[in-house]
C-alpha cells in the first residue's frame, strides 16, 4: 500500500479539531442549527470528522503495535533480558512488521510494558527503555479513551533518537522532520482559526468552502501549496483498513523470559553468545 504522509494527516487532524473548537464557541461562528443548509453542513462535518478520526486512530494503533513488536527484537542483544523464541536483532524491522501480525496485538503491547520497564530490565542507550514503555502504554490506551485524545497523545510521542513516526512500519512516512517538529510546536500555542487557513485535503476543503459560503465560519484565503499531496493523504487515510491481528499468544510469563546473567550495558560487542550465561527469571 502507499504510505500515509503523517505530517499532512496531523496538520489536517488539528485543522478539524480547530473547526470543532470554533463551532463550540459562541463568539467565533455564526452557525444557525435551525436553518436547513446550516444543519446539513453541520451533519456532514460531523460525519467527516468521525470517519477521519476513526481511520486515523486505527492506523496509529496498528503502527504502534508494529513498532513495539520490532523494538522488542532488540531485547536479545541490547538488554539484560529477552523473550525466548521471539525475533532477534538479526531480523530486520521490515521482516518483523510482516511476520508479527500472527500475534495477538494486546500481547505485543503488554510485552512492551514488561520488557521496556527499566526497573526490571537494563537497556543499552538508544534502545528500548522508558520511552518505548510509554509508546506501548499509549497503544493500550486505544479503546479506553476517546480516539481524538488517543491521536493527540500519540502525535507528540518520541523514542530514544527521534519522533515517534519515523519508523514507517509500512504505514506512515515523514517527509521533513524539522517541519513536523515545528508544526507540533505551533499547534500548542496558535489560535484555532490559524490552523484552518492552511490548505487541507479535498473533502475537508469542500466543507471549509461551504462553511465560508454559508457564513458559518470566516475561513478566508487558503494556501494552495502541495494540494495533490494533501488530497492523496486524506484519500489514502479513508481507504485504510485495520490490520487483522492473529491469535498467537506471546508468552511473557517469567518462566519464558531469559536473563543474561552478566549483562553489561557498556559492552558493545554484539557477538557474545559464547560468553553468555542464561538463567530463568526468578
Amino acid at each position: 500500500m502507499n504510505l500515509l504522509n503523517i505530517h499532512l494527516l496531523v496538520q489536517e487532524f488539528y485543522a478539524i479539531e480547530a473547526m470543532t473548537a470554533l463551532l463550540s464557541s459562541q463568539q467565533n461562528n455564526r452557525l444557525e442549527p435551525m436553518r436547513h443548509s446550516h444543519s446539513r453542513w453541520h451533519q456532514d462535518f460531523h460525519d467527516f470528522r468521525s470517519e477521519y478520526i476513526n481511520c486515523f486512530a486505527s492506523a496509529i494503533y496498528d503502527y504502534t503495535v508494529l513498532v513495539v513488536a520490532a523494538e522488542l527484537r532488540h531485547c536479545y542483544d541490547q538488554s539484560s533480558q529477552y523473550i525466548r523464541d521471539y525475533y532477534t536483532s538479526g531480523m530486520s524491522r521490515d521482516a518483523v512488521y510482516e511476520e508479527c501480525v500472527i500475534y495477538d496485538d494486546l500481547d505485543i503491547l503488554s510485552a512492551g510494558i514488561r520488557m521496556f520497564d527499566t526497573f526490571k530490565v537494563n537497556w543499552r542507550s538508544s534502545y528500548g527503555g522508558d520511552k518505548w514503555k510509554q509508546i506501548a502504554k499509549a497503544g493500550l490506551m486505544k479503546g479506553k479513551i476517546d480516539d481524538c485524545v488517543f491521536i493527540d497523545h500519540c502525535v507528540d510521542l518520541s523514542h530514544n533518537n527521534s519522533v515517534y513516526f519515523d519508523k514507517r512500519a509500512g504505514l506512515f512516512y515523514l517527509h521533513n522532520l524539522s517541519e513536523y517538529r515545528s508544526f507540533l510546536d505551533l499547534k500548542r500555542y496558535c489560535t484555532p482559526h490559524s490552523l484552518i487557513k492552511a490548505q487541507q485535503g479535498y473533502d475537508f476543503n469542500q466543507l471549509l468552502r461551504r462553511a465560508d459560503n454559508l457564513n458559518i465560519i470566516d475561513v478566508g484565503e487558503t494556501e494552495e501549496s502541495d494540494t495533490d499531496g494533501r488530497n492523496e493523504a486524506e484519500s489514502l487515510l479513508f481507504e485504510y483498513r485495520p490490520i487483522k491481528w492473529g491469535g498467537n499468544r506471546l508468552d511473557i510469563s517469567e518462566n519464558n523470559i531469559a536473563v543474561i546473567a552478566y549483562f553489561n550495558d557498556g559492552d558493545r560487542d554484539d557477538d557474545r553468545d559464547s560468553d553468555r550465561e542464561y538463567a530463568r527469571a526468578a
